[in-house]
């Protein structure tokens, strides 16, 4: 049996139908669509609370350095830095120039490169354009064309300044300093001196010497004798013992 709420509503109704057990049933269900779906817009997303406040904030902006250092590849494996810098004149305004000499290890294929960081980054195009596939010639003979290219590592090696030490200029103040002065003056004046003073401390120092060995000697013959005369001793108590 139909329920009583049926309603007929064309293509968008829904017929329903009550089961032996007095529930209704669902049969078919018809949606009529639009012929022309509305165009979704791109999904935008949601802006990033941060805090407590949910402040947006605002996206981070990519820091786009300029390209300005250059490495010149390819060169002779002898080439010097002041040798290269006459080669090179007139060179653009620059603020770092290095050579690395070539890798031994690397035979046959040995190389020098330079590394050279421009200030003005529009020299870089005339630059590349003199000594890209600019000959060199080596110490042998042999050529060797350079290629222009850009550094992989863009950042320049800082000069480290060193300290100034607290202490240069300042030996004249320093006692252990006189001290030294103070003796090495007093030997100098004994080797300066008269042949017969020289003699004469000499002649004290062996004597003192000679009296030093002498006391020493004393000392170890009465040391010697105190021992005898106590074994001694012990020797005649341990025997009156025995006939007691």
């Amino acid at each position: 049996m139909r329920s009583e709420k049926e309603r007929s509503g064309g293509l968008g109704s829904a017929v329903a139908v009550r089961a032996p057990s007095g529930r209704e049933k669902l049969l078919a269900a018809e949606v009529q669509l639009p012929r022309e779906l509305p165009r979704r817009e791109p999904d935008t997303p949601p802006p990033s609370s941060s805090g407590c406040g949910g402040a947006t904030s605002k996206p981070r902006e990519e820091k786009r350095t300029t390209l300005s250092k250059v490495v010149l590849r390819r060169l002779p494996p002898g080439l010097t830095k002041e040798r290269l810098e006459e080669l090179l004149r007139p060179l653009p305004a620059h603020d770092y120039f290095e050579v690395v000499a070539a890798d031994l290890s690397l035979y046959p294929h040995l190389f020098s490169r330079a590394y050279i960081n421009f200030r003005n980054p529009d020299d870089i195009l005339l630059f590349r354009d003199r000594f890209d596939g600019y000959i060199f010639i080596g110490n042998k003979g042999l050529e060797y064309p350079a290629v222009v290219e850009f550094a992989p590592f863009q950042k320049i090696a800082k000069k480290k300044l060193k300290k100034k030490d607290t202490k240069t200029g300042s030996i004249e103040d320093d006692p252990d300093y006189k001290q030294f002065l103070e003796t090495y003056s007093v030997e100098e004046e004994k080797t300066s001196a008269n042949p017969e003073t020289l003699l004469g401390e000499i002649e004290a120092k062996t004597r003192e010497l000679i009296e030093n060995s002498r006391r020493k000697a004393r000392r170890t013959e009465e040391e010697g004798i105190r021992k005898k005369t106590l074994a001694g001793r012990r020797k005649k108590k341990k025997k009156r013992r025995r006939k007691i």
